[in-house]
């Protein structure tokens, strides 16, 4: 389904919505459904690694959210498919006169089913407000590897985020049981970004989440995650909690942060996804 872009009720921002269904046909992961409205589209399937995963990328023409913005992303994973998510652009959150943007994701994965949402990262400007959410659902058996990578102003430009304020969450439940809920408010030029117990003067962070189907293997994840290289110039940890796995880095560019979360990636996806690293095709050009 298309359809025009709608303003937000008070006409300070762009309505997107995109609804994806993916399951099982024939022997192959297919796209079973697709509903859009607004700047969000899905390009066509592809399948760099066989019939069994479908790779989808998720397209915001516009390439930033204003002040005001409304996205939201559904995506649901029928019982035994498995498919990859990501994008071919960071996200930009542009400098807003007031309104907060909100961008909503929500992702359900079936039993015997994987996921695997890898987005690039988002990108705060200076005076930016928006409001980001994710919540993974998984039923029991299912598995998924997520990501969130956030850059607070522009470091290569020198730019701070000195003002605006961008608050973010996480979710990841199996079942109606909350395996992880997860929330940061970040204010420009406060102290979360400076000290310590925060971002420690370091622009760009990101958070991994694994959940295999089943939890046995993570003492074994976990030390496979610990032996990897280190990157120059990132700080990285690993935790793992009862049924999944979170790896987060700190760094001074994204291009590093992204180079650690997908060296955990490729490591984890044998045994978390059932298969090799297979990186998508976007991802080189």
């Amino acid at each position: 389904m298309n359809a025009a872009p709608a303003s937000t009720p008070d006409n300070r921002g762009w309505v997107g919505r995109l609804e994806l269904e993916i399951g099982r046909v024939a022997g192959r992961s297919a796209l079973e459904r697709r509903s859009h409205v607004g700047p969000l589209y899905v390009q066509r399937p592809f399948y760099p690694e066989g019939p069994e995963v479908v790779h989808l990328y998720v397209l915001h023409p516009p390439g930033g959210v204003v002040g005001g913005d409304l996205l939201d992303v559904s995506v649901r994973i029928g019982q035994g498919a498995s498919a990859l998510l990501t994008t071919p652009a960071a996200q930009k959150w542009y400098r807003s006169a007031g309104p907060t943007s909100r961008l909503t994701t929500t992702l359900s994965v079936a039993a015997g089913a994987t996921l695997e949402w890898l987005p690039s990262e988002n990108i705060a400007f200076d005076a930016a407000r928006a409001r980001q959410s994710t919540r993974l659902e998984l039923a029991p058996g299912a598995a998924a590897v997520a990501w969130e990578i956030s850059c607070w102003g522009r470091p290569a430009s020198g730019i701070r985020f000195d003002r605006g304020e961008v608050s973010l969450g996480f979710e990841i439940f199996r079942g109606a049981e909350p395996l992880l809920i997860e929330r940061a408010r970040v204010v420009g030029g406060s102290e979360v970004l400076r000290e310590a117990w925060g971002y420690a003067s370091r622009p760009v962070a990101g958070v991994l989440y694994a959940v295999p189907a089943e939890p046995t293997a993570l003492p074994e994840l976990t030390k496979v995650l610990r032996e990897l290289p280190a990157e120059p110039a990132v700080s990285c940890s690993v935790t793992a909690l009862e049924e999944l796995l979170v790896v987060r880095a700190l760094g001074d560019s994204t291009e590093a942060v992204r180079r650690v979360l997908i060296r955990a990636w490729a490591a984890l996806r044998p045994d978390v996804i059932g298969r090799p690293a297979t990186l998508p095709r976007i991802w080189s050009t």
